[in-house]
């Protein structure tokens, strides 16, 4: 375990600092709701007349250093009535705050950080506060808003250290499957590089999504930005929507310090099923040294042929996998005046994950102020550098060697006292000890910078400016021994017995600047108007470069001059972005209010007659319970409706051929011309959205309904068409697409039970997303496209394709033949209502390998989600359950399994049965078959048996629903009593949490969990593919939050 001195030198540093603070008049105090009698959490209380603010902890207490005598205090909470409360003589100021059935003005963070009252918007925001963020304590941020979103779904690729996690709001709008779906990031106002570079390797499938570096501790708010009129101002860069993330900042008042800190193990959830009657060995007979792990006797015959046989079959995914840890450290310093507030943070998190030597390191710091300048000026800076990386092993290829180990053999006794591999063949390696000795390591550095600076001449004018930087760099090594046999060796897991070593640097430099006016004013308090005018420049440069040393000379020794062939590549990406926007909202007793947007964007990557376009919306806000009388029950009410059209620009040097540099270094081509065929007449992917929804409470708020229903229209899609090869290209893009979303989003919300001592608060998300292909290109003809493909055994390798008609990604491929009789066969449809046609031998007949059928779609028809905290006094349980209903995957994992022998469905090998179907006379099958391999009981040679000559080549055996329902989270904290803690002088508040993350899982997918994908998070192929990959894990955390 890796101890951070650093850090707990901070946190010494910053209890003393607290207690040598300067000394002046300090109040204290406790805030409940004088409705259930609770202390609330983050109320704001302010010095009336000063800047001067605190917040209350979770247990309702505060601490406040005020700046004079006779002062005022102002307590203000959402839903609660607004209180002014002289101090007084006394050190202590208990308050309690009254339910207000008016005061339901939330406000929530929108387009470029303005912060807006949610009563006024007429689009869909969905905010969720550092306490939900990190109620289940992930290192990930986007896998900490996992079912905490309405509309949102959220795919990790699986449970490695660090590894990347993919989010897609309202449904795929871009169709070609290197196109990307995944929302903009901003943090505080300045846009960040979501990406997940990935560079072909199978080992890249665990690398980050780069979201992934912002330490959640640090997030004070996260707002979800759903459909086209929340995001048109940001244009382009947010076509598929928003995360906007809103970090922590400094308050004035003393220096106040927070410690978080957490701890964990980790342990995979699901494991495929797998068989022991069978040992190793081919056609029945028994082999201890042979490449087929399970084909062989059962393991009582085997025991006789050999006494060192176990007594039973070691289980592969048992010894695979080892128990991971996480441990994570974050300290917040924060302090400051009226005139400037500053807060400081350093973090570090240290991850080993399941599969062994694989971990993940990150270091965090990060620094922000806001400073008064006078009257008039205000300005801010922020800070955040990050380093992070680790040992990412190949899961994929690591899984694979799995089923070639049998488990005849224990697979954690991989060494030799001399170092070399203990296997019990030279044709087969061990996969741990493969592991030990393939490095690929990955380092980022990254610095995301910040400025702005505002300008107020009158109170109803400011100008802004901001200006952002996001740079980092990625430097990855890949490290692979020589040839087998030598003492000191190692197996290479990467198709190079010869060994290799691979370097690969990228720089990425994202730079952002918008200037915006807003003028804002109210007439006779019955009229209002507030207008935005603003100017947003996006500007990103890309290098990559990488270098190959290919059959090192001396082995182990990894280094470029050591190998006997070097190849290279370098990469170049420029792009530039920017547009001018207006945005009026007019409002009308404060209960109508009407927005209009218009954006105008240019890019760098079409031609000068299509670089050019402008997208408008408009959205309208009525809450109508404060112009009409409702019964007392139903509290607020409110109706929404919101129109927009959003484009998307194409990829860099789409409209141009350009070359590539040569990869082999001194090679006499120093350039080849790319393989796709650029087309200046790409013009940009437009989607048109509408929403009407409602907003809903009753009973003093204690019920609240959102919901709302949507539909989105994409046209002028981007998609990759085949060209004739005489041309010298292969592909070329064009805009050939049309796909539709529509869907229904839900959120319910309830206080069932408020009494003084306990509460029950419950929180329901639910959404439906339905997509479908409209049509692709008429005057090509294109019947469909193939997005991705994934092998299987015997010709039942599996596509997702866009086909008219079907969901975006539908799956398909090889199947058993039917029995259609009369009824005409369309080659395309998977006919499961008719009876398998069996032949003249007795087994099921394969369908031409060409023939490939949709087996389903990998889009679920729905999402839900539950949260419900209870609480009694210092206790406070959380659970959420997390649902996904109707999506298929491809289990390639159970494809290998079934071809070696290993799966569960493999043990009924040594029957014989007769298979449902007809022959193709249409008479019914009665012919009896044995299923195993060789002779069977009726003296026929079956060859290879049922399982490697039939069942691995038909796809549609391994298409599963994919469905599941689980326990994503359950934490349960205690609050330390106030009182408790009075005595330490220094400890303000103190909790103490116990969480468990995945605990439960029901589903029918037979592979690992089926939310884990054989593709990295930035592929749109995500959620179709499911094989040899990074598993899930159950983890059993302790955290300690601590302020002084």
């Amino acid at each position: 375990m890796k101890v951070s001195t650093g850090l707990a030198l901070i946190l010494l540093l910053a209890v003393c600092s607290t207690a040598f603070a300067q000394k002046g008049k300090t109040l204290r105090g406790h805030v409940v709701g004088g409705d259930t009698q609770q202390p609330l959490e983050r109320v704001v209380i302010i010095e009336k007349g000063t800047q001067n603010h605190v917040f209350t902890a979770a247990t309702g207490d505060y601490t406040i250093t005020l700046s004079g005598d006779n002062a005022t205090l102002i307590f203000s909470y959402v839903s609660y009535t607004t209180q002014e409360l002289p101090v007084g003589t006394g050190d202590v100021l208990n308050v309690t705050m009254q339910s207000s059935r008016k005061d339901l003005n939330e406000v929530v963070v929108t387009a470029f950080g303005v912060k807006k009252e949610k009563r006024a918007l007429g689009y869909t925001i969905q905010q969720v506060d550092n306490k939900d963020l990190n109620v289940n304590h992930q290192s990930n941020v986007v896998n900490a808003l996992q079912g905490k979103v309405a509309g949102v779904q959220i795919s990790s690729a699986g449970g490695g250290p660090g590894q990347g996690a993919r989010i897609i709001i309202r449904g795929i709008n871009s169709i070609a499957g290197d196109r990307n779906n995944q929302p903009l990031f901003i943090v505080d106002g300045v846009e960040i590089d979501n990406n997940t570079y990935t560079t072909g390797g199978a080992e890249t499938r665990g690398m980050s999504n780069r979201a992934a570096d912002i330490n959640p501790d640090d997030i004070e708010s996260v707002s979800v930005l759903k459909g086209g009129a929340a995001t048109a101002l940001y244009g382009i860069r947010a076509a598929n929507g928003a995360i906007v993330i809103t970090t922590k900042s400094g308050k004035s008042g003393k220096l106040q310090v927070t410690y978080s800190g957490m701890y964990g193990l980790d342990k995979v959830n699901k494991t495929p099923d797998v068989q022991s009657k069978f040992s190793q060995g081919y056609l029945g007979l028994y082999d201890p040294a042979s490449f087929w792990p399970t084909f062989g006797p059962t393991v009582e015959e085997a025991k006789k042929l050999d006494n060192t046989h176990p007594d039973q079959l070691y289980n592969n995914y048992k010894q695979a996998f080892r128990t991971g840890s996480q441990t994570r450290h974050t300290v917040n310093v924060s302090g400051g005046t009226d005139k400037a507030q500053l807060l400081g943070s350093l973090s570090y998190l240290d991850q080993d994950g399941v599969i062994p030597f694989s971990d993940y390191t990150s270091y965090n710091a990060r620094i922000n102020g806001q400073f008064k300048i006078s009257e008039k000026i205000s300005a801010g800076v922020s800070l955040n550098y990050i380093n992070s990386g680790g040992n990412r092993v190949n899961a994929d290829r690591y899984g694979e060697q799995i089923i070639y180990w049998s488990p005849r053999w224990d697979m954690k006794n991989y060494v030799k006292p001399d170092g070399t591999q203990q296997t019990y063949s030279s044709g087969t390696n061990n996969p741990i000890y493969t592991l030990s000795t393939n490095k690929f390591r990955d380092n980022v550095n990254r610095t995301i910078a910040s400025t702005f600076i505002t300008y107020k001449p009158a109170e109803w004018l400011n100008f802004s400016y901001r200006v952002g930087n996001d740079f980092y760099t990625d430097g990855r090594v890949h490290q692979a021994p020589g040839p087998l046999g030598l003492v000191g060796e190692a197996p290479n897991l990467d198709d190079n017995e010869y060994g290799f070593m691979y370097e690969y640097n990228l720089r990425s430099r994202t730079l952002t600047s918008t200037i915006m006016a807003n003028i804002s004013h109210t007439f006779n308090k019955k009229y209002s108007i507030d207008l935005k005018l603003g100017h947003d420049l996006r500007d990103q440069r890309v290098r990559r470069n990488s270098v190959m040393g290919d059959t090192l000379v001396v082995p182990d020794l990894f280094l470029l001059n050591n190998a006997k062939r070097v190849t290279g590549e370098s990469y170049i990406s420029d792009y530039r972005n920017y547009g001018y926007f207006a945005d009026l909202t007019l409002g009308l007793n404060n209960y109508l209010f009407l927005e209009v947007t218009g954006r105008n964007d240019y890019t760098s990557t079409l031609s000068r007659n299509n670089r050019s376009y402008f997208y408008p919306s408009v959205s309208l806000s009525y809450i109508f319970s404060d112009q009409f009388k409702l019964p007392d029950w139903w509290t607020y009410g409110k109706i929404k409706a919101s129109w927009a059209k959003i484009g998307k620009d194409g990829d860099p040097y789409s409209i141009t051929n350009g070359f590539k540099a040569g990869t082999t270094i001194g090679s006499s081509v120093p350039f080849y011309q790319n393989r796709t065929l650029g087309n200046p007449n790409l013009r940009p992917e437009f989607t048109q959205t509408t929403e009407l929804g409602t907003e809903l409470r009753f009973l003093e708020s204690r019920v609240g309904l959102e919901a709302v229903v949507y539909q989105q229209k994409s046209k002028d899609l981007l998609v990759p068409v085949d060209v004739s090869t005489t041309t010298g290209f292969d592909k070329a893009y064009v805009n050939a697409g049309e796909i539709s979303n529509r869907g229904l989003e839900i959120t319910l919300s309830a206080m069932p039970v408020r009494t003084k001592d306990f509460s029950w608060d419950f929180r329901v998300n639910f959404s439906t997303n339905s997509n479908r292909v409209k049509k692709l290109n008429e005057e090509l003809k294109l019947a469909e496209i193939i997005l991705s493909s994934q092998y299987g055994y015997l010709s039942s390798t599996v596509s997702t394709k866009l086909v008219p008609g079907q969901s975006y990604g539908a799956l398909y491929g090889r199947t058993y033949k039917r029995y259609y009789g009369n009824e005409v066969d369309d080659k395309k449809t998977l006919r499961n209502d008719l009876p398998l046609l069996i032949g003249a031998n007795g087994f099921p007949v394969l369908d031409d390998a060409s023939n490939q059928r949709y087996l389903g779609s990998t889009l679920p028809k729905w999402i839900g989600n539950m949260t419900q905290t209870f609480c009694y006094k210092q206790l406070s349980l959380s659970v959420l359950f997390d649902v996904r209903q109707g999506n298929y995957k491809y289990n390639q994992l159970s494809n290998f399994l079934a071809a070696f022998g290993e799966s569960r469905q493999t043990e009924d090998r040594d029957q014989t049965i007769v298979f449902n179907g007809l022959l193709a006379d249409g008479t019914a099958n009665t012919k009896p078959v044995y299923m195993g391999q060789a002779k069977g009981p009726d003296g026929v040679d079956y060859g290879a048996g049922f399982y490697r000559n039939y069942y691995r080549g038909a796809s549609e055996n391994f298409i599963e629903n994919a469905s599941w329902v689980r326990l994503r989270s359950l934490s349960l904290s205690y609050t330390v009593p106030g009182q408790w803690l009075s005595p330490t002088k220094a400890i303000s508040g103190a909790t103490v949490s116990f969480t468990g993350n995945n605990l439960w899982l029901h589903t029918k997918y037979t592979g690992f969990d089926p939310e884990t994908s054989s593709s990295p998070s930035g592929s749109n192929a995500s959620d179709s593919f499911s094989g040899f990959t990074y598993p899930a894990t159950r983890s059993f955390l302790f955290s300690l939050n601590i302020q002084f």
